[in-house]
């Protein structure tokens, strides 16, 4: 058997809290996401995500404890290696402020994330946030 060398780029994604809910990001395309997106060459991954969180959404944070890590299979694309970790916002009275790359926000608890289209690393990464999320209150 022949080894293929693999082929995929390194997201880095976080689960934010703002009391007992979560942050969720709606694409255009209807699915909801994690704020947080590809590691530059030039940035180690908690870099990455205080930038990405940053640029979509306008607010400051704080990352944590690594909660998950999969490769999300994209047919005809390049495949993706994420990791999503736990964090915290710097300042809890900020304000979202959206960039082009999602259309809609909220803050949601778990039953209420049960109800969206979540990819399933995300549902992962969000369903083991809130597990964390209650050990430590």
């Amino acid at each position: 058997m022949q080894r293929q060398d693999a082929q995929f780029y390194v997201s880095i994604k976080g689960v934010i809290f703002l009391d007992d809910r979560v942050l969720l990001l709606r694409k255009p395309s209807g699915e909801w996401d994690i704020p947080g997106g590809r590691l530059s060459i030039d940035e180690n991954p908690k870099q990455c995500l205080v930038r990405e969180v940053l640029e979509e959404t306008g607010l400051t944070v704080k990352p944590g404890k690594l909660l998950h890590r999969w490769i999300r299979r994209r047919p005809n694309k390049t495949d993706v290696f994420l990791v999503s970790h736990i964090c915290k916002l710097a300042d809890s009275t900020a304000n979202t402020r959206l960039s082009n790359e999602h259309d809609i926000s909220g803050w949601f608890s778990l039953q209420e994330s049960e109800a969206l289209c979540l990819q399933e690393g995300i549902h992962k990464s969000v369903q083991r946030a809130f597990r964390l999320h209650k050990k430590l209150k």
